[in-house]
C-alpha cells in the first residue's frame, strides 16, 4: 500500500465520505484548499474540485509562493497551470517581505497568515489542506521527542477552529502512495520540493531515519495508532472539560468571562487546569499559553493566591466567589483602519463589519482610559470597557463600544473569539 506503483488511487466515494464526517459546511458550499504543487496537495485539490461540482459549489485553490529559493516563482506558475487545466480557479499568494533565511517556522506562520486573509477576502469559512497519514506520524514522533502529555501525542486533528473559520484534514488517515496514484490517474505530474530533504530541518532527519525507527518499533503504523489512541482520551477529557464549562463559566458579550470559583476548585486538577488553558486563550484572542504557566495557575486557584495573576494575554481578578478573566491592554493591536463593505477580526474577539456605503476615515481602537469616564454601563467592569473596540477618529473617540449589535453608521460590532472557549462550542450569554 505504501509503494506508489501499486497503491490504489483514492476514490470519489473515499474521499466524499472523509469530507461529510467533517460537515456541516456553508451553504452555499465554498471551499478553499492549500495547494504547494506536491502530490498531496494537488491530489487533494483534484478530489475536492470533483466533490465540490457534485454538490454544485465552488472551490478555490491558493497557492503560497514564499520567494524562499529562486525556483518557488515559477513552480507556483506551475501549480496553477495544471489546476486551470483541470479547470480548478486559483489564486497564487506571494510573500513579498520574507527574510532573506527563513525558519521553517516562520514560513509556516506566513503561509497561513495569507491562507487567513485570502479566505477571509474571499468569504470562505473552510479551509482544507493536505497532511496525511506519514506527516500525523512525524507530528507525533517530534512531539514525543520533546515530551507531549495526552494533547500533543494526539497529533493533528481532523478539524479545528481558525480564525478564519474551520481548518479541515480530510486525508489524515490516507497514505501518502495512494495521493501519489491520484496524481497518475488525473495525469498530473507534481513538483519536488527539495526542502523536504534538507538535513537541518527535523522532520527531514526524521524521514533520513526512517528504517532505523522502524526497526526498533517507531513504524508509520505504531505512531499512527498512538495518535489515535491519545486523541481518544483527549476527547474525553475535553468532554468532561466541556461539562465543567458548562457548569461554571460564564462568557460576557464585552469579552470577558467570569468562573464560579467554588466549581472550579471542586473539580479535579487536570480538568481545572484544561479549562483554565481554554478560557485564557478563548479571552486572550487565540494566545496558547504554556503548560507550566497553565499548571500554576490552576495551583494558585486551589490555594487562594490569585492576586496580580497575568497568563496568556489575560488579567486575571478575584470578585466574591467569581475569578474574572480579561484581556490584558498590554498586548492590545494597534489602530485598524476599516474598509467600506468588509469586515475585521479585532484582537482575535470581535468581528466588526462596515457596510459597503458608509463613510471612511474612522479607525478601530481600544477604547482605553477612556472607558474611565461618562458612558460605560455601571455593570462593565472597567477592565473589560477599556479592552472594547471604539470607534476613533483625529484622536477622539467618536464612538463608543455599543454590544447591542449595530452602531452608528450600521457599523456592526459582535464578540465572536477566533478560539472557541471549548471543542465542541459554547454559548456566549
Amino acid at each position: 500500500m505504501n509503494d506508489p506503483v501499486t497503491a490504489e488511487p483514492v476514490s470519489d466515494e473515499e474521499f466524499a465520505a472523509r469530507l461529510d464526517r467533517l460537515g456541516p459546511f456553508d451553504r452555499p458550499l465554498r471551499l478553499a484548499v492549500a495547494v504547494s504543487g506536491g502530490p498531496d496537495s494537488m491530489a487533494l485539490s483534484l478530489l475536492a474540485a470533483r466533490w465540490v461540482r457534485q454538490r454544485g459549489g465552488q472551490l478555490l485553490a491558493l497557492i503560497v509562493d514564499h520567494r524562499l529559493r529562486p525556483e518557488s516563482t515559477a513552480e507556483a506558475a506551475a501549480a496553477g497551470a495544471s489546476l486551470t487545466r483541470h479547470d480548478i480557479p486559483h489564486r497564487i499568494l506571494v510573500w513579498t517581505d520574507a527574510p532573506a533565511r527563513a525558519s521553517q517556522e516562520q514560513a509556516r506562520r506566513a503561509r497561513y497568515a495569507l491562507l487567513q486573509q485570502a479566505c477571509r477576502e474571499a468569504g470562505i469559512r473552510d479551509l482544507a489542506v493536505a497532511h496525511h497519514r506519514e506527516d500525523q506520524a512525524e507530528t507525533v514522533l517530534l512531539r514525543l521527542a520533546k515530551g507531549s502529555g495526552v494533547d500533543g501525542l494526539a497529533g493533528m486533528a481532523a478539524w479545528r477552529p481558525a480564525p478564519w473559520g474551520r481548518l479541515l484534514r480530510p486525508l489524515l488517515d490516507l497514505p501518502k502512495a495512494r495521493l501519489v496514484a491520484t496524481c497518475v490517474v488525473f495525469g498530473v505530474v507534481p513538483a519536488d520540493d527539495p526542502s523536504n530533504r534538507r538535513s537541518r530541518y527535523a522532520r527531514a532527519r526524521l524521514r533520513a531515519a526512517r528504517e532505523v525507527l522502524a526497526a526498533e518499533g517507531l513504524t508509520e503504523d505504531r505512531l499512527f495508532a498512538l495518535a489515535r489512541r491519545a486523541g481518544q482520551a483527549r476527547d474525553a477529557l475535553e468532554r468532561i472539560t466541556a461539562e465543567l464549562g458548562r457548569r461554571a463559566v460564564r462568557l460576557d458579550p464585552a469579552g470577558y468571562a467570569a468562573i464560579d470559583l467554588p466549581t472550579l476548585r471542586q473539580a479535579e486538577p487536570e480538568i481545572a487546569r484544561r479549562l483554565l488553558e481554554s478560557v485564557t486563550a478563548c479571552i486572550g484572542g487565540g494566545a496558547e499559553p504554556r503548560f507550566d504557566a497553565v499548571e500554576r495557575l490552576a495551583g494558585a486557584v486551589r490555594d487562594g493566591a490569585l492576586l496580580g495573576r497575568t497568563l496568556g494575554r489575560c488579567r486575571l481578578r478575584v470578585a466574591g466567589d467569581r475569578l474574572l478573566v480579561f484581556r490584558e491592554r498590554r498586548f492590545l493591536p494597534e489602530t485598524a483602519g476599516l474598509t467600506p463593505g468588509t469586515f475585521l477580526l479585532w484582537d482575535g474577539r470581535f468581528r466588526i463589519e462596515m457596510p459597503a456605503d458608509a463613510a471612511s476615515g474612522d479607525r478601530i481602537a481600544a477604547w482605553g482610559d477612556a472607558a474611565a469616564g461618562q458612558g460605560r454601563p455601571s455593570d462593565l467592569p472597567f477592565e473589560a470597557a477599556a479592552t472594547l473596540p471604539g470607534l476613533w477618529r483625529n484622536g477622539h473617540v467618536r464612538r463608543r463600544p455599543d454590544l447591542a449589535g449595530v452602531l452608528e453608521d450600521g457599523l456592526f460590532l459582535r464578540f465572536e473569539p477566533s478560539r472557541p472557549l471549548l471543542p465542541n462550542g459554547f454559548p456566549v450569554v
